[in-house]
């Protein structure tokens, strides 16, 4: 191979097609996803030197992937995850961000200061609302959302690090696991996971299966990546504001805010693409704590960033004990 070639390969620009879409679901296969993005580098690479052309007939799908920006101590994180979603998000299709912000004049283009597609103004309220009545503000804008093959939302403070491709591509919703709760199977509580037993106790969780054991493993979804098919989501955002609504006129905020209502409403309906931690990954205490935790470790594709002001010493006193639990 001629060192022209190999020059070729090496310059691979991730945030065009070329054949990693493909590259990474064939890693997604045969590796659990458990790859670095310089094996996809060299993959994408390798294949894009061979075949010379980009792939015709692959679907390509248009994308709605919606963010909230409220509240000056959140504006720093805007244009970090924005700029990995044009790197690595869902490579070959049609990806539109769309940006509910306090941020006044904020110009709505691509080469805007945050690079933001479509930018929906809203005013500053407190904490918990920018993260509670998302589904109200997304409502707003619903004719213009039905425009999308799918919708997605995406907690503002995360980094994308890795591709996220055809895998979060289902049929009707996509959940993805927190990271606390998905637990190594030794911490799996022992309920009756059959529905016909009249021991059967309800819990969200599915049924896996490795090699001839089968196990029940709970699932507990976070709220701060979710979507799917655009009606399965719209739907599914029309019944979480109804569920707030009701609990607001009842004086109640569920303990987990939306979170707990979007656990709810995937309780009643199953999503049919379920993600593991690696899109909702942790920034720290990976090996202390959550390694022990999983029994095992993911490959992260989606970063999720602790807060300079949401920490505290009670914070980090409660980590300390909950890593000396796990020792």
């Amino acid at each position: 191979m001629s060192k022209k070639g190999l020059q070729k390969s090496e310059s691979v620009n991730l945030s065009e097609l070329h054949l990693a879409r493909f590259a990474h679901t064939y890693l997604m296969d045969v590796k659990g996803g458990n790859y670095t993005v310089d094996d996809l580098n060299h993959m994408n690479g390798y294949l894009s030197y061979i075949t010379g052309q980009i792939p015709q007939e692959a679907k390509k799908y248009k994308v709605g992937l919606m963010f909230v920006c409220i509240n000056q101590p959140y504006w720093q994180y805007a244009q970090p995850v924005i700029d990995g979603v044009r790197k690595f998000f869902l490579p070959g299709h049609e990806t539109e961000i769309l940006m509910w912000s306090d941020i006044q004049n904020w110009p709505e283009s691509k080469g805007s200061t945050f690079g933001a597609d479509k930018v929906f103004q809203t005013e500053s309220v407190g904490w918990p609302y920018p993260t509670l009545m998302r589904y109200h503000m997304f409502l707003e804008q619903e004719e213009y959302l039905k425009q999308f093959d799918y919708l997605f939302y995406l907690d503002l403070d995360m980094r994308i690090v890795n591709i996220v491709g055809d895998e979060i591509l289902g049929n009707k919703l996509m959940g993805a696991q927190h990271p606390m709760y998905a637990l190594d199977r030794k911490f799996f509580p022992p309920y009756e996971p059959n529905p016909n037993s009249t021991s059967y106790i309800k819990r969200p969780g599915r049924i896996r299966q490795d090699g001839d054991k089968t196990s029940f493993e709970p699932l507990y979804f976070a709220g701060g990546f979710q979507g799917g098919r655009t009606q399965h989501f719209i739907d599914a955002m029309h019944a979480l504001k109804k569920m707030i609504d009701t609990d607001l006129e009842n004086n109640y905020i569920p303990i987990w805010n939306d979170e707990s209502a979007w656990n709810k409403y995937l309780f009643e309906n199953p999503p049919d693409v379920v993600l593991d931690p690696s899109y909702v990954y942790p920034d720290s205490m990976i090996n202390e704590y959550y390694v022990k935790l999983w029994g095992r470790n993911y490959t992260p594709r989606i970063i999720t960033l602790t807060k300079p002001f949401s920490t505290s010493a009670e914070g980090g006193a409660a980590a300390a004990e909950m890593m000396r639990q796990l020792n």
